[in-house]
């Protein structure tokens, strides 16, 4: 019960705001109709805000998914778990008191209106019921049930006024808001909203019933006329009522709103968007049916392991968790006996011959060539240059060298012949040779 009770103080913190919006930006507007549908789906929102939250936020912003339960905290005393205890009951009990106190005048209110329509005489006109009221000078309605005298002065006017009362169903919107006000009786807000939403529908009929034919002046005066000595209903439209009579006048006479002036409801959206973060981080509470954008699950959920179960503290009685199983102590280090290395005595009889040491050469790999780097970027290499063609050398064969070959003898040098003036000295020709077989057979 106490959930529901903290759920019915977050819903009327909301409602306060909604409220609050319509008071700054809507009611002196002349949209009659959109300022009653706002304070209808303000309504329910501000209820139904309260069931969401955006679990996300909790791990972005606070980490308050996680928490438990800590074992070391204080016990509760019974004495103050008692005096709580009783302290909710009052409450509770307070509350519901109130609450079936305000149902039992609604309940009245109903038996009056129905008590009235069954001693009547009634007419049917379609599916609106006209039921007679003798003796009376006023005139309202209830869902299809129009009560009037039927010697009334002006009633083609009042049966206009009324049946827009009927058309639009505003009877539904008055029931809505009494079950409202009898579970949030504690909230000034539920009452003021009730009576807001009777006038917009007497903004609304009187709108309509001066759209056409009948003039405001006049139709204002017919109000001011009538109004005085009828005490109205809490459950009906009723046309003539003195309370409200001022302002309906002052709104006939006003000058009609822009329409960009509806563009004043957009502001609504941050609003909700706000409330909403706030439902889900300023709340601790167990009353969320819906998340928007549950939490990721922690890496424990992601490998399959069991979540951690919150340790509940009863106030009679604390849990006693077992210790753990006591850890036994690691072996003992056993100490391991360092033998010394053996003593090796050289053979001093034989000596041995002293090998030649060869000495490794230690061989270096080539350095590596790092290659310049520009703005992170690494150069192309040089382009690589052709080998040069292979060009075919031409191989002559040996000389082939014969055995029997004729031995020429050396050329004898030529005499040159001398010219002068004194003699001329003429030079013999050479011997004439010899044939190859005379040669062989000489030898």
């Amino acid at each position: 019960m106490m959930n529901w009770l903290y759920y019915l103080l977050e819903a009327n913190l909301y409602l306060a705001v909604f409220y609050g919006f319509y008071r700054l930006f809507l009611h002196k507007e002349t949209f009659y109709t959109l300022n009653r549908y706002y304070l209808l789906g303000a309504t329910l929102f501000a209820f139904t805000l309260p069931l969401l939250q955006v679990g996300y936020l909790n791990e972005m912003l606070n980490h308050t998914s996680g928490r438990q339960l800590v074992d070391g905290s204080p016990e509760i005393n019974k004495t103050s778990g008692n005096y709580l205890f009783n302290l909710n009951q009052m409450i509770v009990g307070s509350y519901l008191l109130m609450s079936f106190g305000f149902l039992a005048r609604l309940a009245y209110n109903l038996y009056r209106v129905i008590s009235i329509a069954a001693a009547a005489k009634k007419q049917k006109h379609g599916n609106i019921i006209l039921i007679d009221l003798n003796n009376s000078a006023t005139a309202f309605s209830f869902f299809n049930m129009l009560f009037i005298n039927p010697s009334i002065k002006e009633k083609n006017t009042i049966l206009k006024h009324e049946m827009v009362h009927i058309s639009q169903n505003h009877s539904l919107d008055i029931l809505f808001f009494e079950f409202i006000q009898i579970l949030n009786w504690f909230n000034p807000i539920t009452w003021m909203i009730k009576k807001d939403i009777k006038l917009l529908h007497e903004y609304i009929a009187d709108d309509i019933t001066t759209g056409s034919d009948i003039p405001k002046h006049d139709y204002a005066m017919f109000l001011i006329q009538n109004s005085f000595g009828n005490i109205p209903s809490q459950l009906t439209n009723q046309i003539f009522n003195q309370s409200i009579l001022k302002r309906r006048i002052n709104m006939l006479n006003q000058k009609k709103s822009a329409g960009r002036a509806r563009l004043k409801l957009l502001l609504t959206v941050p609003i909700a968007g706000a409330m909403l973060c706030a439902s889900t981080l300023a709340f601790s509470k167990d009353y969320a049916l819906v998340d928007l954008y549950p939490e990721k699950y922690r890496a424990d959920y992601a490998m399959n392991q069991e979540p951690k179960k919150t340790k509940k503290i009863s106030t009679a009685k604390k849990e006693q968790v077992p210790p753990p199983p006591p850890v036994a102590p690691p072996p003992p280090k056993q100490e391991q006996v360092k033998f010394p290395p053996p003593i090796v005595k050289p053979d001093v009889a034989k000596p041995k011959a002293k090998k030649s040491v060869r000495r490794e050469q230690v061989k270096f790999p080539p350095p590596i060539v790092k290659p310049d780097v520009v703005n992170g970027e690494v150069p192309p290499p040089p382009p690589v240059q052709p080998p040069p063609p292979k060009v075919d050398q031409v191989k002559f064969p040996p000389p082939v060298v014969k055995k029997d070959q004729v031995k020429f003898t050396p050329p004898r040098p030529k005499k040159v012949e001398v010219v002068s003036n004194e003699a001329v000295y003429d030079v013999p020709p050479p011997p004439p040779a010899q044939p190859k077989s005379q040669t062989k057979k000489t030898e």
